[in-house]
């Protein structure tokens, strides 16, 4: 049944894996960027958790309301939590300098098969789609991996005020 699965899986979601992958890899790189740059990574995980909570479970208000709850919960614990001693900015360039992490790819890998394996589940029309418990947990992880995405950014745009 998985050869049968990866066979019928279009061609466009391997090339998107490939691009992910090296989105990923480059996250794992120390390197210099802008603050624009920095919120370009969580923007398109918080608008590619929605579109995924949409297309697989429509517009359902309790869906979209756990991804929030998660979104929050993950933001806040991040902000908190999430150091980064080592991350400089330079205010003359107005650029940070961010030390290379391998978070990021684990999460945009987490995000790509956990849409994957919905998109898996709604082509052979598992039942489980439709249970509220399955709604429940996908929306939470969503929301939670979009908002360490977005706590992430906060904490690396923090330096600026740290650094100075």
């Amino acid at each position: 049944m998985f050869i049968e699965i990866i066979k019928n899986t279009p061609i466009w979601v391997f090339v998107l894996f490939i691009l992910l992958l090296f989105l990923g890899y480059t996250q794992t790189k120390n390197r210099k960027i802008n603050l624009k740059r920095i919120l370009i990574l969580p923007i398109a995980m918080i608008c590619l958790s929605i579109f995924s909570i949409i297309s697989a479970f429509g517009i359902i208000k309790i869906s979209l309301f756990l991804w929030l709850i998660g979104n929050v919960i993950a933001f806040f614990i991040g902000v908190k939590l999430i150091s980064y001693e080592n991350v400089k900015y330079d205010n003359i360039q107005k650029v940070f300098y961010i030390p290379g992490s391998w978070t990021p790819m684990i999460l945009i890998l987490i995000i790509f098969f956990l849409k994957y394996f919905i998109g898996v589940i709604t082509a052979l029309e598992l039942p489980i789609r439709n249970e509220i418990e399955f709604i429940i947990i996908i929306s939470l992880l969503y929301g939670l991996i979009s908002g360490i995405f977005l706590a992430r950014s906060i904490a690396i745009s923090k330096t600026r005020f740290v650094n100075r």
